[in-house]
């Protein structure tokens, strides 16, 4: 018998091993899992709402068109990193789109670790090569952000599935390959490039055999960071090793959920983890294999039928076992850790932000006590007065007693809620109050387009149109707003002062004109000042006699009942009734409706109210499980117990 020749064994290996090589085809596990990360991103997590909260939490940097922004990002380590990573978070403003951006983001990293571990597609351990997919996802569920961390992790898998594919055998010129990639690295995603050196290092260890290059790579890459960090871009020793990670306490971390600034430390370092995981394992297995003494005699029945039945599920049902395996640990994973209250926090604000004030309502009526207070409360009594309701449905709501300023209460709500009043505060006709909140979150925001669309519009509303197009023509830049700032800019053109726009003219015809400075802000003396200047400001009036009900002064609050002669009510609204009937039990005095009736609904439910809150006295936790089923939505029952809406 003639010998094979070498190219008839490679070609009779090729054979045997099937389809095995890595990156030979596309596996049916790879489409099933990133089909269901696509979809989960999509319809669950709401990419959208990712980026509204950056937006609203004051997160930076902001994406801008333009030389200066690209510019600016190219001066340190890290900043193209950014650069690119800020420009497809902006893409999650369209959700489809911004699921599809982060998908292959993820997808790519997928592609490049199972290069770089060189594990087969139809082994069985091929599910760690989605790791950093599920990392991704983990952190997309605490809704921040992925990009930051996931595009540096993406160019340092790049770079080193390229420095392993370029790697010459000649000393000499590894070294110089070496130090120009780390060097790139160092400046296109910043301290990245240490776990690029770490990469380079267990390439030299597990490939190549050669722990001596793999020690010298290791001393070159420190040095290669420490050289370019200290004196090309001037930072300190600690920042040059940190810059643009997220190790660094820098002020964007330090508004991100603690959550996800774990899973962003692990996604940050998970690579060289997993090198050093699978290339350990195979280390040992050839031990094992070495060690393991041979057979002399044919090999036992039960290891016969043991290794069919691994060759029969390798064949029949690899893919199977796999997504089992990725199911076992992403499914719990993901699932656990998503944070959903926070979501429906976020996606009520996602709603006030752009006045889809019904749909805030169907919300909140999903959102837990915990996470009500105080801005839930506020975005609720702003949708209830946009839908007319706010007199006949507050209470159904939860409303505190603790949380009674419904303007100026900023107290447990972070940047959102600060942002939002400022919102409120221009539409009540506090400009000033506005104007205040406003510039002092500008102040160090990069430049946020939320605020400076609110800036804009607050000096266009002042009659300031030149300071307007400043603010105008910064928010022109961001991809997001760049079509309305551009139309403004050109209805300014033609109509300086904005006089045939309905909204700017109700707003000036409502706002306070004499320059008050707020210290201690006081809600009624505000709210009065308003009703002062236009007595038929409606939601001055309405936020008034909220203010009243909930600090529970109700001499103040009937004192005002004659002020509903001024708007267009039909009737006197619901928790005015109840709470004019519990006026007038406690006082025992009339009070003047001016040709208005109570309905003697009413009058019977605080009636019921009384005789069972007389019965249970004695036990105010047993009055209020007993009164709270019945009377829970009612004025009367937030009047006795300081909370309303209990379910």
């Amino acid at each position: 018998m003639q010998p094979l020749s070498k190219y008839k064994t490679e070609d009779l290996s090729r054979r045997r091993a099937g389809n095995s090589r890595p990156g030979r085809n596309l596996p049916v596990v790879c489409v099933v899992f990133f089909a269901v990360f696509y979809l989960f991103l999509w319809l669950c997590i709401e990419p959208n709402l990712i980026y509204h909260y950056y937006e609203m939490s004051r997160k930076s940097p902001f994406f801008k068109t333009g030389w200066l922004f690209l510019q600016d990002c190219l001066s340190y380590p890290g900043g193209p990193s950014e650069y690119i990573a800020s420009f497809l978070t902006q893409l999650c403003y369209v959700s489809w789109l911004g699921a599809l951006c982060i998908s292959l983001v993820a997808w790519g990293i997928y592609r490049l670790t199972a290069s770089l571990t060189a594990i087969t597609a139809d082994s069985v351990w091929r599910f760690i090569c989605y790791v950093p997919a599920i990392l991704i996802l983990m952190i997309s569920g605490r809704y921040e952000s992925p990009m930051s961390t996931a595009v540096a992790v993406f160019i340092v898998a790049f770079f080193s599935v390229l420095y392993g594919k370029l790697s010459p055998r000649l000393g000499a010129k590894r070294v110089i390959l070496f130090l120009i990639i780390c060097g790139a690295v160092y400046y296109i995603a910043g301290s990245a490039a240490l776990v690029f050196v770490a990469l380079a290092v267990l390439y030299e260890f597990y490939n190549r055999r050669d722990a001596v290059f793999g020690i010298l790579f290791l001393f070159l890459g420190l040095a290669v960071c420490w050289l370019l960090g200290v004196y090309l871009f001037e930072l300190e020793v600690n920042e040059a090793y940190l810059y643009s990670s997220p190790f660094i306490p820098i002020k964007q971390n330090l508004d991100k959920e603690k959550w996800a600034i774990v899973f962003e430390k692990v996604l940050f370092v998970v690579l060289p983890v997993i090198i050093l995981l699978v290339g350990s394992g195979r280390w040992l297995a050839g031990i094992v294999g070495i060690c393991r003494p041979s057979s002399p005699g044919p090999p036992e029945k039960s290891m016969i039928a043991v290794k069919t039945l691994y060759d029969f599920l390798r064949g029949r049902f690899r893919w199977v076992v796999q997504i089992l395996l990725l199911a076992l640990v992403s499914v719990p994973s993901v699932w656990l850790l998503i944070d959903r209250e926070s979501k429906k926090v976020i996606q009520i604000s996602y709603f006030t932000c752009r006045g889809m004030w019904p749909e805030i309502l169907a919300d909140a009526r999903n959102v837990s006590l915990r996470k009500y207070f105080p801005f839930c409360s506020h975005s609720v009594n702003r949708a209830l007065y946009y839908t007319d309701r706010l007199g006949d449905r507050m209470f159904t709501y939860p409303q505190n007693y603790r949380f009674a300023d419904l303007v100026f209460c900023l107290v447990k709500g972070g940047n959102i809620v600060f942002m939002e009043r400022s919102e409120l505060c221009l539409e009540l006709g506090l400009v000033n109050v506005a104007e205040k909140i406003a510039h002092e979150f500008l102040e160090g925001s990069d430049e946020n387009p939320f605020i400076l669309k609110q800036v804009a519009l607050i000096n266009i509303v002042k009659g300031r149109t030149e300071t307007a197009r400043v603010f105008l023509k910064a928010l022109s830049k961001n991809l997001i707003y760049t079509k309305e700032a551009k139309d403004i800019l050109h209805r300014l053109e033609s109509d300086p002062q904005l006089e045939r726009d309905e909204q700017i003219q109700r707003l000036r015809s409502v706002m306070i004109t004499e320059d008050n400075v707020y210290t201690a802000y006081n809600e009624d003396e505000c709210l009065e000042k308003l009703l002062h200047k236009n007595r038929y400001n409606k939601m001055a009036f309405e936020y008034l006699m909220a203010h009243y009900l909930l600090t529970r002064r109700l001499g103040k609050f009937v004192e005002n009942l004659p002020r509903l002669d001024d708007f267009d009510y039909e009737s006197i609204p619901r928790h005015y009734q109840e709470a004019i009937t519990f006026y007038m039990g406690m006082t025992q005095k009339d009070v003047n409706l001016s040709g208005r009736e109570i309905n003697p609904e009413t009058i019977k439910q605080y009636n019921k109210f009384t005789r069972l809150g007389n019965k249970y006295s004695y036990d105010t936790n047993l009055a209020l499980q007993a009164l709270a089923p019945r009377f829970g939505h009612t004025y009367f029952f937030y009047f006795a117990f300081g909370t309303s809406g209990l379910r």
